[in-house]
């Protein structure tokens, strides 16, 4: 084995060492001896690197950018709706002065929880963090791309173009990364029963989770019918097959969640479709034709023939990616495409071959009648502790942006780390109006790059410490002067 290959097997080695620590409970000044950004065996450290750092990170993208946030500190709210009315009891009056027959109004409460979870940098050697190599190694370094991807949800506390800089701000945005993946998991996958019992993880519970039937009182747990979103079942066909029609399942929905909003005096609304992104690009190559035809064909042949402009469909189709709206029913709507949604394969789901997926398309209400909005996220609010931090009488507990998120310096010798927390669940106040269409197949020529570390598409590569160079002088070798 020649050198070159002995220190690729090194490498990977030591990434693998380092993932494998990372998994484990650590405590400050215990970690590996991390090397900082320009010092011997730093990811910047080698010479001749030019100034400008490109980057292959994939960042998530989803509804969360869309959804308005607002602080809380009340952990069990109750959000009630009048579901009806019932009928009369007692017959109809035999004279003009006995009592009329009368009903009772109804109502149920709903409610939200929040979730924990809070992701740490790893142990900073304040040492190490101002040096360099030699004067071979440049720091005049510039990052090209984007880093964070949730615009509204990233801490403003992390400035990402001294990454290349500051060594704590590139820990500090390599939480961020962490936190912004578990968001946009959570907004849709979030399960309170992936909890752990003492409480240091918590999961609030997900869109999919609230978009569904059987809906309860959260006082009395007395079932809520009229509060339940409409759910429908694609049973693993083909999203461009033409039986079943995605277009008759979407349009349907559609009709009845805006029917529901107008009956129950909720207009003017607004709504988004919400998918993954191979589903989007699947189902907006067909769509066009589907839906310029749909019902037409099968009620005029075979008296008549139906002709399709084929540029007509295309233009159609690159007008609904670029804007990604799509038209149901004659109203143009926004189409999110959303990394966090789960999708099946034929790994996780017996019902797919190789190459195949399937997931949901998701209708969710943002906004209803005087604008009010339906679906949003709240966060704890960890503006509303200072007082109490204020009686620590120190700088290692702090908030930014507004309270959403918690900071926290735990200081070792000249060792520390940085751990950042928040709080946050979504809200749906309005799962009435709300749908979704499950287990719509769908198969790409190709899949997407994940953002998900644990997904089979989510590709990094290289390595977190750098082999330092080798030094010679008549000191290193050891022994005894006498």
């Amino acid at each position: 084995m020649n050198v070159e290959a002995k220190l690729v097997e090194l490498f990977d080695r030591q990434t693998a060492i380092l993932e494998s620590l990372g998994k484990d409970e650590k405590t400050v000044g215990t970690q590996a001896g991390w090397a900082g950004l320009f010092g011997a065996g730093g990811i910047l450290s080698p010479a001749g690197i030019e100034p400008d750092v490109l980057t292959a990170h994939v960042r998530p993208t989803g509804i969360l950018e869309r959804l308005p946030r607002f602080p809380s500190i009340e952990e069990s709210p109750l959000f009630a709706t009048i579901t009806g009315y019932t009928d009369v009891h007692g017959g109809e009056p035999a004279t003009p002065c006995e009592n009329c027959p009368s009903g009772y109004t109804k109502s149920c409460m709903l409610t939200a929880a929040f979730g924990r979870v809070c992701r740490a940098t790893d142990t900073i050697d304040w040492d190490k963090t101002l040096r360099r190599v030699n004067r071979g190694t440049f720091t005049d370094l510039m990052l090209r791309g984007e880093i964070l991807g949730l615009t509204d949800w990233k801490p403003s506390a992390l400035n990402v173009s001294e990454i290349l800089n500051v060594w704590t701000m590139a820990e500090m945005v390599q939480a961020g990364v962490q936190l912004e993946r578990w968001l946009n998991y959570a907004v849709w996958q979030g399960n309170p029963a992936n909890s752990n019992v003492g409480g240091g993880y918590v999961e609030f519970p997900g869109l999919s989770r609230q978009i569904a039937t059987g809906q309860v009182d959260a006082i009395t747990n007395q079932a809520c019918p009229a509060l339940d979103s409409d759910v429908k079942n694609f049973n693993y066909n083909p999203v461009c097959g033409v039986n079943p029609s995605i277009v008759t399942y979407m349009s349907m929905l559609e009709f009845y969640v805006r029917n529901n909003a107008q009956t129950m005096g909720m207009e003017p609304g607004s709504w988004v479709w919400v998918m993954t992104p191979g589903l989007w690009f699947e189902l907006s190559a067909c769509w066009p034709c589907q839906y310029n035809t749909n019902r037409c064909a099968s009620a005029v042949i075979p008296t008549s023939t139906v002709y399709i402009e084929g540029t007509e469909m295309v233009a159609e189709r690159d007008r609904m990616r670029q804007g990604k709206t799509i038209d149901v029913n004659g109203t143009t709507y926004p189409v999110i495409v959303d990394t966090g949604i789960f999708e099946h394969n034929n790994i996780n789901n017996a019902n797919l071959l190789a190459g195949q997926y399937a997931s949901t398309i998701y209708f969710v209400p943002l906004r209803v009648q005087g604008n009010f909005p339906v679906t949003y996220m709240e966060h704890v609010d960890y503006s509303a502790g200072m007082a109490d931090i204020a009686l620590l009488n120190d700088q290692h507990h702090f908030w930014t942006d507004k309270g959403l998120y918690s900071w926290t310096i735990d200081p070792r010798m000249w060792c520390y780390e940085l751990a950042a927390k928040i709080e946050p669940r979504v809200v749906l106040r309005t799962p009435q109006l709300a749908g979704r269409i499950d287990s719509v197949m769908y198969e790409p020529l190709q899949h997407l790059r994940d953002p998900q570390p644990d997904s089979p598409y989510y590709y990094d590569g290289g390595v977190s410490i750098r082999g330092a160079p080798t030094r010679y002088a008549v000191w290193a070798g050891g022994g005894v002067v006498r």
